[in-house]
């Protein structure tokens, strides 16, 4: 080929994915080694930033975007999103505790609640209360391992635990349900469906949390105006979820679940929010789990014990004991 031109170049490179190997390139056109247009054509596609250069000899398409009209158009509106309940039976009718975390948060369309918990201390029950709390908001899906067998199957435990939760109206009128149980068990991102509540309880990455980041936004790029729950395993008296401090970054309200003492209850931090009504994060309750692990019970709000300034124990001439008014909990009711 001749001597190319930088409207031959371009019109080559339409044709090209979003990285090439300037090397093969020139093979593949039959371009030879000593052109100065192909060198000089390709710089300035550089300098007008349609092309990166990232590697020896490799470059990348720059993805062309427009400056969004962020100015006009309705302000966003915070959904009437609702966060879970104690619902108590008294004499047929339901009594109910709750947190208030609707008081405390905005959660808008596209947003994405991240639950982190130790094991056994609720997490699956806060997740599947969210789901029943909000469809009547929009459509829900529903998928993690805690739910369906690598064959697909439904796991008795699952069946079992829904029939617990007798306040959540599962079914529509005609009997059809209100979410979408699907097995999946990895690459969680690729089944989020858009404009629904997705629950993913819980997101396992064994050996790869360096890639739990990558793996929330993209369920996050996904959610449209739905909004993503997602769980993850957290270890004991960790403060983040397994992936570090990295699993907030696209979190728009944090909950922490840990145990309440040696009580075998549970306890609930308010983690990070991007849109609070007022002091939200650092906010804390206890409440327990019943009916085999299905639905919360006796949510009260707790405060740091002031006797022994959250730390559990105090001194006692030269003993450290129990501290006598938290019971070692570190929290107490608030008054």
């Amino acid at each position: 080929m001749a001597d190319i031109t930088k409207q031959e170049l371009e019109h080559l490179l339409e044709t090209e994915d979003e990285e090439f190997v300037l090397e093969t390139f020139r093979r593949k056109h039959d371009i030879s080694p000593t052109s100065s247009g192909l060198y000089v054509n390709l710089g300035r596609l550089v300098t007008e930033r349609k092309w990166k250069r990232i590697g020896r000899g490799v470059y990348r398409r720059i993805r062309q975007v427009e400056a969004v009209v962020w100015w006009n158009g309705d302000d966003a509106v915070p959904l009437d999103f609702r966060f879970p309940k104690a619902y108590e039976c008294d004499e047929e009718t339901y009594v109910t505790t709750e947190f208030g975390i609707e008081e405390l948060v905005e959660v808008f369309a596209g947003d994405m609640v991240l639950i982190t918990g130790r094991s056994n201390f609720g997490k699956t029950a806060l997740a599947l209360s969210i789901l029943g709390e909000n469809l009547g908001l929009m459509p829900g899906v529903l998928m993690g391992s805690e739910y369906t067998a690598s064959d697909g199957k439904i796991s008795p435990k699952f069946k079992r635990r829904m029939k617990r939760m007798k306040w959540a109206e599962w079914m529509n009128g005609d009997g059809v349900p209100k979410f979408q149980l699907l097995p999946v068990g990895s690459d969680y991102e690729d089944y989020v469906e858009p404009d629904r509540i997705n629950v993913i309880d819980w997101i396992s990455l064994p050996g790869e949390y360096y890639l739990i980041d990558r793996v929330m936004k993209a369920i996050k790029d996904r959610v449209g105006n739905g909004v993503a729950v997602v769980v993850l395993q957290k270890n004991k008296d960790a403060e983040f979820g397994e992936g570090g401090e990295r699993t907030q970054r696209y979190a728009d309200v944090e909950l922490r679940i840990d145990a309440f003492g040696d009580s075998g209850e549970s306890l609930l931090t308010i983690g990070k929010v991007k849109a609070p009504k007022g002091r939200a994060t650092g906010r804390t309750w206890a409440f327990d789990v019943i009916d085999h692990g299905a639905n919360l019970n006796n949510i009260r709000e707790v405060v740091k014990c002031r006797s022994c300034w959250g730390k559990g124990f105090k001194k006692s001439g030269n003993s450290t004991i129990r501290c006598p008014e938290c019971e070692g909990k570190k929290f107490i009711d608030k008054p």
